[in-house]
């Protein structure tokens, strides 16, 4: 079985490396304020409701990134943003956005969803769970990009300290964990 694991695993790596990010300087959200995700309701790691805007802290830049325990590449992306935030959490904050509610995501059991936390170091995270209402209108103009058939996932979406986006990627390849961190360490120097 564990043979079995190791060659899917081999097998998802290396369609991984077939598809590449999408940075998206002209995506539809560009420049949008944080602001109007404030009322998007979502569910903690535990199961309450809440409001994206009770995760956001004013004045620090926001790094808000989509994933599902069953995404190839949102476990490559993984290690990269455990590595961010380890080194720059404090200087922004994190929003960790599990897409797991509905048509057409896969079952995410616990022990999943678990698996996938630890392997990318991110056990003790306090993520928050998104369905497809909420997922929607996160991505916003963006769900365009989404092909037919898939959530849109991993997603990443960057803010500045004034809450403006201003920067996005949609999939996940070695270039873009580099631009983003690039990007991540402009907007908490800037």
């Amino acid at each position: 079985m564990a043979i079995a694991r190791r060659i899917m695993l081999a097998v998802g790596l290396a369609a991984l490396a077939m598809t590449p990010a999408v940075a998206q300087q002209d995506a539809p959200t560009m420049g949008r304020s944080i602001k109007t995700l404030a009322r998007v309701p979502l569910q903690s790691r535990g199961g309450q409701a809440i409001d994206f805007g009770s995760r956001v802290v004013r004045g620090k830049p926001t790094l808000v990134a989509f994933w599902s325990s069953w995404c190839l590449p949102c476990v490559a992306e993984a290690p990269h943003l455990d590595r961010l935030r380890r080194e720059y959490g404090d200087r922004f904050t994190f929003i960790y956005v599990n897409r797991r509610e509905g048509d057409p995501d896969p079952s995410q059991p616990p022990a999943a969803i678990s698996r996938f936390l630890a392997r990318g170091g991110m056990a003790d995270i306090d993520y928050v769970v998104a369905d497809v209402a909420a997922s929607r209108r996160i991505l916003g103009g963006d769900v365009i990009s989404v092909p037919p058939g898939k959530v849109g996932v991993p997603r990443v979406y960057l803010f500045d300290r004034r809450g403006r986006q201003i920067y996005t990627y949609y999939g996940f390849d070695e270039a873009s964990a580099v631009e983003l961190e690039r990007r991540v360490r402009e907007a908490v120097t800037g």
